[in-house]
């Protein structure tokens, strides 16, 4: 594994490039400390036609002059101008394009970046321009690989892929009876199946078409990354999502499908873009954007792909970007096990939609005061380069169930709904959240995780509005809770099947019978908990939110830990063999989402006391930890966010007696260390909206 760690920024190559411009840019990225370079497009149907390697000498040149100075060259095969790329406008159809659900061709948007990936005849545009490309650079010392899919995105309702939805429908369902039962159709033929958008019946048709959309475009991308392969089986092949299917519902009809795209390829990325107006995203989003992408990857290893630069268009001004939070930005995906980082884009848009928006320098070439963030980031990455590129996310305690199935189901349920649809993304934001606040770190897993034992790597594991528990997953949980784990659920809680079908043993499903307690009804007023403190028998008040289910306990299987002012059940605990399942019967985590509360966050400091949920603590509570680690080592970050300086104990668990040193990265200085057993705890100050970020050696 390479010891330098990847950092650049892409280079959108326009007709107007001199390959002289082009060598001096490559060089003054260079200077500001980056070591690899996007290129894209990486077709140059602009170049003379005389030239042996068009439409590829363009490309060989920035190869050529890359290796001369130092930089690997990521090759943008397809990003979101299709005519650029690999369906140049003189060998286009209208029969390439997507179709719409009216039948109509889909290419009315003024930023087009799709055709329909299931065409045959696309399909081999695809594969003999990939092959073409991957022929021309191969060999190349300077390239590192080929990005096969910036920002994937694919959505078509023709002919070609209603045959690939009825066949993956035959797959899964094996006979047209079993699809009309969990349908509620009267089909006799795979044949007959068509696009449906009625849902009276049964769910399933939307639940299974959008399971389906994210699986073939995996299906593409796997095919894709086999025309590189066939010509270039060294080099890896990189796609990208757009932030993360966890952390935001805003692009959840493209489809993503964090998991599915980290599978079909060799290196996933993300575009990320966190700034819209003055205030962007909220600083907790971004970690569960870059947690959510981490624990999709078998590895862990992702890379930022595109990390936003400066503002989007010259008539945004208000998605500026300041160089302290590119760099909040950079060292939170680094610190959450990113093992790449690419910004978008190096010079402003020359012309287009985007024209002046973008760029670490200025419309001359001159370094603006974000490309001196970006160098100064670049000089700790190069000095720390064997950390940064082996150490990985510390191993957390607590892990969170996403599962696309519910969300999908949430998503069908909620058609009437409008106003509720992100209900089950926002129950995640919330007790992800939550959690954040109080330094809890957090892994989330999908229930082939749980079903393959991986949640044993855990000791807590959260379920929130988990609408879909099935017998097989129900046992996985059981399984989990009986050998010492613990489980915390709140609100919907196995209403369903895995085939949409109504549990008839309300809350859990087949996980029910571990419970002590039945469903009698449900509720959306009186939703305040009380629950008492073990330790000194005061009573801590938190608010419920949506709706509550109105419980009957049976015998003394289930402990009431707290209640409702009608005295009805709020939280049970459920011992199981050695563990336990705690169900909090209302939506905390949904409610925190939509109107936070400092009582919420007093219940869960209940929780990390009584099940031991965070890993390291800052006695001041408005600084952020986030770790590393490694073989030889600990890397620790403390991000404040505040406008005012910090200076705070700080008390890293779980080290042992083999802590050596503690060094601060960002400026060189030692700093003392106490340690107790298996705890280190130092002091220090951290400045006003600064990232600091620390060294902590084993000995030996």
């Amino acid at each position: 594994m390479s010891t330098t760690f990847p950092y650049g920024s892409v280079l959108k190559v326009q007709r107007e490039f001199s390959l002289d411009d082009i060598r001096t840019k490559l060089n003054e990225m260079k200077r500001c400390g980056m070591n690899y370079v996007v290129i894209w497009p990486a077709l140059f149907w602009w170049e003379n036609k005389a030239h042996a390697n068009y439409p590829f000498q363009t490309g060989i040149e920035i190869l050529k002059h890359a290796e001369e100075i130092g930089m690997k060259v990521i090759m943008e095969l397809a990003g979101q101008i299709t005519a650029l790329e690999y369906a140049p406008d003189f060998i286009m159809r209208e029969e390439y394009y997507a179709k719409k659900a009216n039948g109509t061709v889909d290419n009315d948007k003024i930023i087009f970046d799709y055709l329909n990936y299931n065409h045959p005849e696309v399909k081999q545009m695809v594969r003999k321009h990939y092959t073409a490309a991957a022929k021309a650079y191969k060999g190349y010392s300077a390239l590192y690989g080929y990005d096969i899919l910036n920002e994937t995105m694919f959505t078509s309702y023709d002919r070609y892929t209603l045959q690939l939805f009825r066949e993956w429908l035959e797959e899964k369902y094996l006979t047209i009876e079993r699809l009309n039962e969990v349908w509620d159709r009267s089909y006799y033929d795979w044949n007959q199946i068509e696009f449906t958008y009625w849902l009276w019946a049964s769910v399933m048709p939307f639940v299974d078409w959008q399971q389906f959309r994210k699986t073939n475009m995996g299906m593409i991308l796997n095919e894709w990354k086999g025309y590189i392969k066939a010509v270039d089986p060294d080099c890896p092949t990189i796609a990208d999502n757009i932030n993360s299917m966890i952390a935001t519902d805003n692009f959840y009809g493209r489809p993503h499908d964090d998991w599915n795209i980290a599978e079909n390829v060799d290196e996933y990325g993300i575009s990320f873009y966190p700034k819209e107006n003055l205030q962007g995203q909220p600083h907790y989003k971004r970690w569960e954007t870059f947690v959510g992408v981490h624990s999709a990857t078998k590895t862990g290893r992702f890379w930022i792909s595109e990390l936003q630069s400066h503002h989007r268009n010259m008539f945004n001004p208000n998605s500026i970007v300041y160089p302290y939070e590119l760099k909040w930005w950079s060292w939170e995906a680094i610190s959450h096990g990113a093992k790449g980082l690419i910004y978008w884009k190096w010079d402003p848009f020359i012309k287009g939609v985007q024209t002046a928006g973008r760029g670490l320098v200025d419309p001359q070439g001159g370094f603006t005061p974000r490309a001196d963030a970006a160098a100064e980031i670049a000089a700790i990455l190069d000095q720390y380069s064997h950390e940064f590129t082996t150490y990985d996310p510390e191993q957390p305690r607590v892990a969170i169930l996403y599962d696309k199935l519910t969300h999908d189901f949430t998503k069908a349920f909620t058609q009437s709904v409008p106003h509720e649809a992100n209900i089950y993304i926002d129950s995640l934001a919330g007790l992800y959240e939550c959690l954040w606040e109080l330094n809890i770190p957090v892994k989330f897993i999908t229930p082939d995780d749980v079903k393959s034992g991986k949640e044993k790597e855990f000791q807590t594991l959260f379920l929130t509005n988990q609408l879909a528990i099935g017998p097989e997953l129900a046992e996985a949980i059981r399984q989990f809770a009986a050998q010492g784990g613990t489980v915390i659920a709140d609100g919907k809680f196995g209403e369903i099947r895995e085939d949409g079908l109504l549990n008839e043993q309300l809350p859990g499903g087949a996980l029910n019978e571990q419970l002590g307690y039945q469903l009698i009804d449900i509720d959306p007023l009186g939703l305040g908990i009380n629950v008492e403190r073990e330790a000194n028998g005061e009573t801590l008040h938190f608010p419920g939110f949506f709706e509550r289910k109105l419980l009957h306990v049976d015998g003394d299987k289930a402990e009431v830990w707290g209640a409702y002012a009608d005295n009805h059940a709020g939280v049970l605990v459920s011992p199981v063999g050695e563990g336990r399942i705690v169900y909090i019967s209302s939506m905390v985590w949904y409610g925190y989402n939509k109107k936070p509360d400092a009582r919420v966050l007093d219940w869960v400091r209940l929780l990390d006391e009584k099940y031991e949920l965070a890993l390291h603590k800052a006695e001041d509570a408005r600084l952020r930890l986030c770790t590393l680690r490694g073989e030889d080592g600990l890397l620790l970050f403390v991000f404040n966010y505040t406008g005012e300086a910090i200076s705070s104990l700080i008390r890293l668990n779980g080290i042992g007696s083999s802590a050596e040193s503690l060094v601060r990265v960002t400026d060189g200085r030692s700093i003392a260390i106490e340690q107790n057993q298996d705890q280190v705890a130092f002091t220090d100050a951290i400045q006003s909206k600064e990232v600091a970020i620390y060294k902590l050696a084993w000995r030996g």
